[in-house]
């Protein structure tokens, strides 16, 4: 029964990863696009419903504050990493569904190394969402590792 709902939980897990992995793909692929553009730009057209309804917004006017006085660009570096990590996240859990041996490994490997970064960031930041992401990679990590023992065991027999 427990072994029948970790199993259930770790493939639900899988298909979580796959998802979550293509969805930065397409938003890696969508920052591509808009490179070197300064985030108000972004920012701005993407509001401009909202503008038309409120133009005295508080939060717009807000927002478009702080990014007036601190400048910011999307970079290549922001869309190349939810590129890579999310091609990584689909072919390590494309894999681990597929209980190919070698993923095991490769997945809690990277993954481990994701979250000490994650609890580096969270050290700085204090945030509550980075604090979910943590919790929930080592949810994940906890299902690979006890689904590596599963299968290590059945091939021993």
């Amino acid at each position: 029964m427990k072994s029948e709902l970790e199993e259930k939980l770790f493939n639900f897990g899988m298909k979580w990863r796959i998802g979550y992995g293509f969805f930065r793909i397409l938003f890696g692929l969508a920052l591509l696009k808009v490179v070197g553009t300064p985030l108000i730009e972004l920012f701005s057209a993407l509001m401009k419903h909202e503008l038309v309804e409120d133009p005295s917004d508080i939060l717009y006017s807000f927002i478009t504050n702080i990014l007036t006085s601190h400048p910011l660009y999307i970079t290549y570096f922001l869309a190349l990493y939810f590129i890579f990590w999310g091609i990584i996240d689909v072919v390590l859990s494309y894999n681990l569904i597929k209980h190919r041996l070698w993923a095991f490994p490769a997945s809690f490997i990277l993954i481990s190394l994701f979250v000490i970064y994650e609890a580096i960031r969270f050290s700085y930041t204090h945030s509550f969402i980075l604090l979910g992401v943590i919790l929930l990679d080592t949810i994940i990590l906890w299902l690979i590792w006890r689904e590596y023992k599963k299968l290590k065991l059945s091939t021993v027999k």
